[in-house]
């Protein structure tokens, strides 16, 4: 029925497995669910030769306790049903091989045919979905990735940014937006070129991360403007927080001659209030903060500079 090795388990390296499929056997007389066959995909996928599977224990996933959990809800699945038809079940695996990276199996467990009497027959199917998951999850990160820094792009600060205000909305809990923008961002362009300009704005998203918490979202919102969302975060918090990143950008050396600084805008979520509504204010608290001699922060006039410092 299948096609089977002449040397068991050995397949070229640059060759994966296709659908594994082992052809399993439920007898009520014999314990267990055991194997009756095997295809060549099963054995590059699990090792060993069609000999030494006849009549083992199928592996549906790596992991020995889950296997088990799997095999424990089949047999349970299959006494519920009894009287019926068996319509399968279904999973996906993450394992990690020996060189640490992960590796992802699809399966499904079918039945071929009714049950004859005691008798079942059933057909487990694999498959390597690993490369598949791969490029999904880089086209994942294409989509909601800043290429140049590798932070959050706009379209995902926007929907962490929707779904942040409208928990706010719900829980009444505190959370701010901070937005920043480097001054005189153009003429480091014009005198030092945009490769260099380029390296600023990495620069300037590595000392981001590593003065934010693991709860914030930070998004490079469009050329040398970012933005900051922090959750759990009053008014006063959010100004703190921007007053140290904007000493930290000051002091930083940059790859260039004399010092970088950037103007600040900070708010704090009214409810109700609307995401067009809080964008607008940031956008203007930043404007002051330009007005007012750039390099300082702002938010808007609704804390007073002593509050602010």
């Amino acid at each position: 029925m299948y096609q089977h090795y002449g040397q068991p388990g050995t397949a070229p390296d640059d060759e994966r497995p296709g659908h594994a499929v082992a052809i399993l056997s439920v007898q009520e007389r014999l314990p267990g669910i055991r194997i009756v066959d095997v295809n060549t995909d099963y054995q590059r996928l699990w090792g060993g030769s069609r000999e030494e599977w006849l009549g083992a224990s199928p592996i549906v996933v790596e992991q020995a306790a889950a296997n088990q959990q799997i095999i424990a809800q089949l047999g349970d699945e299959l006494n519920a049903r009894a009287n019926g038809d068996f319509e399968g079940i279904s999973g996906r695996e993450v394992s990690r091989r020996h060189d640490g990276s992960r590796r992802h199996i699809e399966w499904r467990i079918t039945a071929m045919g009714p049950r004859n009497n005691s008798a079942m027959t059933l057909v487990l199917t694999q498959r390597d979905v690993t490369e598949q998951m791969e490029k999904e999850a880089q086209l994942k990160r294409l989509a909601t990735t800043d290429m140049l820094t590798g932070l959050v792009n706009r379209s995902q600060f926007d929907a962490v940014l929707k779904s942040e205000v409208s928990r706010h909305h719900r829980y009444a809990r505190p959370l701010s937006l901070i937005m920043l923008d480097l001054d005189f961002f153009k003429q480091i362009n014009d005198s030092h070129g945009h490769d260099v300009g380029d390296q600023v704005l990495v620069a300037l998203a590595n000392l981001l991360k590593s003065n934010l918490r693991r709860a914030d979202c930070c998004a490079r919102w469009g050329g040398e403007e970012f933005m900051l969302l922090a959750p759990e975060t009053s008014l006063e918090q959010a100004v703190r927080l921007a007053e140290k990143i904007r000493g930290a950008i000051k002091h930083t050396d940059f790859p260039i001659q004399g010092s970088v600084t950037a103007s600040f805008g900070v708010v704090e979520v009214h409810s109700p209030e609307s995401v067009k509504s809080v964008m607008k204010r940031v956008d203007n608290a930043l404007y002051l903060a330009k007005e007012k001699g750039r390099d300082r922060v702002s938010t808007g006039g609704l804390l007073t500079p002593a509050k602010q410092a």
